[in-house]
């Protein structure tokens, strides 16, 4: 395909040098510094100037893009620039970032022509919130498919995979030593694995807590640090859909003053140095069932996740704002969630792999891929589709709370859906494999 990015900030700059691989890639920005940067490592025609500006896409008047991706931080600069670059090229399909939930909310989008949106502040606040449901999980993937959902957990001790395969629920990849795979059936789970289980809820949970005893049951109080966007985004979504009681911690007196005017009463906001020791026992911090470290910093929500275990604190999550720090965090047993730039970038990513037919989810750090294809009246070619054979994937159909094997399903209906994981390497092979039924 090729495509257009607006912008060359850390987002741009991970889609750039991961989708130039397979793709023809533009990217505008202002900031030569960060163009020549890009053009240092990767093999993309770099373009200096304002996209706010329609005299920026004069050089690409005489040829049509596929998609036009607008990254930038600024909502306001996304929407003209995707507006200008609909008025001025040829472009199919147009991405956009934006920081503001209320255009979720609304019908912007489809009013602006936009294909896809992606609201990365958004959507780590509600993958930290999801946690609350299940207690003993590291992350949670939803589906609008169907209601199963991909969860993983940390093993506490070695178990049979017999004893947890079943016709409702299936482990689907593990994670250990910093290695992900798609497990055999009869590959056994260490203790130390970060193990993803794909199937029923109230299943999963029954082996969550069979799995990692150690995790509390249910979260009631919840510490988080850092009353930036994201802390507030978080501290807003639980206090709206619970009962459980929040603190958020910052050290910027004037974000305290804006947090408290958006929280109100349904929380309690401290201002406190993030150094002082002190706190975990002066404001009770030590009794939280989960603390949540959300600043923009890693080094500093790592520290301040440890200082929480050291305090006896179980359940403890860090926002991982850069890829580096991923495997760091899940070996100190932080609960490692995305902060909104890498869940801008892994979005975007997923939007692009995703078709009519066929959507496209990562986990596992961009380790792992799952693909879904939901079967319509007559959309299969044959009736029975061969698995793709390979040990680095693994292919199901759910048909209602059951899921089959698909080399076992004698007959896959309407409204059954195929879903295929596999290992990031695999993702190509996979998209052609599925789209080709």
């Amino acid at each position: 395909m090729d495509i257009i990015i607006a912008g060359a900030g850390r987002v741009g700059f991970r889609l750039a040098k991961t989708l130039c691989i397979k793709h023809n890639i533009t990217v505008i920005d202002k900031n030569e510094d960060a163009l020549n940067r890009l053009q240092e490592s990767i093999d993309i025609l770099a373009i200096t100037g304002n996209i706010e500006d329609p005299k920026t896409y004069d050089v690409l008047v005489d040829k049509e893009y596929d998609l036009f991706v607008a990254v930038t931080d600024v909502d306001e600069v996304n929407i003209i620039s995707t507006l200008i670059a609909d008025e001025t090229i040829q472009v199919k399909g147009k991405i956009i970032r934006l920081r503001n939930d209320f255009f979720s909310k609304s019908s912007i989008g489809e009013k602006l022509g936009i294909t896809a949106s992606v609201f990365p502040f958004f959507s780590s606040a509600n993958s930290v919130e999801a946690l609350l449901e299940f207690p003993k999980a590291n992350n949670v993937k939803r589906f609008s498919e169907f209601p199963q959902k991909l969860i993983s957990v940390r093993a506490k001790s070695s178990v049979a995979s017999e004893e947890i395969n079943s016709s409702t629920l299936r482990i689907i990849g593990i994670e250990r030593d910093k290695d992900f795979f798609i497990p055999s059936s009869y590959e056994n789970i260490q203790k130390g694995d970060l193990v993803y289980l794909f199937g029923e809820v109230n299943e999963i949970k029954e082996i969550c807590a069979s799995i990692d005893p150690q995790m509390p049951k249910e979260i009631k109080n919840i510490a988080i640090f850092g009353a930036d966007t994201l802390g507030v985004e978080i501290a807003q979504i639980i206090s709206e859909n619970s009962d459980i009681n929040i603190k958020l911690i910052e050290k910027d007196l004037n974000k305290c003053q804006k947090a408290s005017e958006i929280l109100q009463e349904n929380v309690a906001v401290i201002n406190s140095k993030y150094g002082d020791y002190q706190l975990f026992k002066e404001e009770g911090l030590k009794n939280a069932d989960m603390l949540i470290a959300s600043t923009k910093n890693d080094e500093e929500n790592i520290i301040k996740c440890l200082e929480a275990k050291e305090f006896g604190i179980k359940k403890v999550v860090a926002i991982n704002n850069d890829t580096e720090h991923y495997s760091l965090m899940h070996k100190l047993g932080i609960i490692a969630v995305r902060g909104p730039k890498m869940n801008a970038y892994y979005s975007i990513l997923e939007k692009i792999g995703s078709s009519e037919l066929v959507s496209q989810r990562q986990f596992c750090g961009g380790k792992g891929v799952l693909m879904i294809r939901k079967v319509a009246k007559d959309s299969l070619k044959q009736q029975k589709p061969k698995p793709l054979k390979d040990k680095n994937t693994i292919s199901f159909v759910l048909s209602g709370d059951k899921i089959y094997d698909l080399q076992d399903c004698d007959e896959i209906k309407e409204k059954d859906v195929i879903v295929i994981f596999g290992t990031n390497e695999k993702e190509e092979e996979m998209s052609k494999w599925i789209n080709s039924l």
